[in-house]
């Protein structure tokens, strides 16, 4: 048992950069099909809810309502299943919540909505609804199923808190340069201390996850001008490679153990 638990920083690191880019992509495919509705970016939503309630806009609210609900069930069942197969020893969890959300995406890209422009017509229509809850509920599992990187919490599918906690990183890490030098170190032992340093380590780590998910983004756009709905064939792929990541090297292992040490 010990030994399915062990997972290396490295590999816990490029599967993390990997989710987030393929929830940038899935974000931005969804952002143009379903006409400016987010699917991984919850802030951007409520925003929305809050204007369309602002403007007694009832019959829009619904759509960002819609995403927001849709992401917070399926983060919630993931964290629960994650609870339940730390309890029972199963480490391999990852390979079912990713397999979900494939399978999701899946529905997403086979579907056949009518479109114009890039974006889907019928926004009243139950269809275009089940589509909004699929690629949330998506959003919901992969955010749910890896979000720790050592001290780090990191979320796959959005990067405000990313960003903040960048800024806060890369703050300390100034002071630390300018405390080194006042010291009396030289420019050089600085320099070449700072791959060791904790908070220049977390600002590098949190940088790239940013630029992940703009990347993720900005190739989502592209693939979706090219293949419509069928781009969500890209960030698939990432996830089946994942999946066969997880039965060799269990990704939820690490993650089920930050549960159990966390206070009750």
């Amino acid at each position: 048992m010990a030994e399915a638990v062990q997972l290396s920083t490295a590999d816990k690191l490029i599967a993390s950069l990997l989710l987030t880019a393929a929830g940038g992509f899935v974000d931005a495919v969804g952002y143009i099909s379903l006409f400016e509705i987010f699917t991984a970016n919850m802030s951007g939503n409520s925003i929305h809810v809050g204007m369309y309630a602002g403007s007694f806009d009832l019959l829009g609210l619904r759509r960002p309502a819609c995403a927001i609900l849709s992401y917070v069930v399926g983060l919630v069942l993931t964290r629960i299943a994650l609870e339940i197969a730390r309890r029972c020893g199963v480490w391999r969890i990852a390979s079912l919540t990713l397999t979900t959300e494939v399978l999701l995406l899946l529905v997403f890209a086979r579907a056949t909505p009518p479109m114009y422009a890039g974006q889907i017509t019928d926004q009243s229509s139950l269809p275009y609804f089940a589509l909004i809850a699929t690629l949330g509920f998506a959003m919901g599992v992969q955010t749910g199923t890896l979000t720790h990187l050592g001290p780090l919490t990191v979320y796959t599918t959005f990067v405000t808190g990313t960003l903040t906690k960048f800024s806060e990183s890369f703050a300390r890490t100034l002071f630390w340069i300018h405390d080194s030098r006042q010291s009396g170190r030289s420019l050089s032992e600085v320099v070449g201390q700072l791959s060791s340093q904790g908070d220049a380590l977390s600002s590098a780590l949190l940088l790239g996850v940013w630029i992940c998910y703009v990347a993720g983004a900005a190739l989502g756009t592209v693939s979706k001008h090219h293949w419509e709905l069928k781009a969500i064939y890209v960030p698939v792929s990432v996830l089946i490679a994942l999946v066969i990541l997880d039965r060799i090297r269990p990704l939820a292992a690490a993650e089920e153990q930050h549960q159990s040490m966390s206070p009750s």
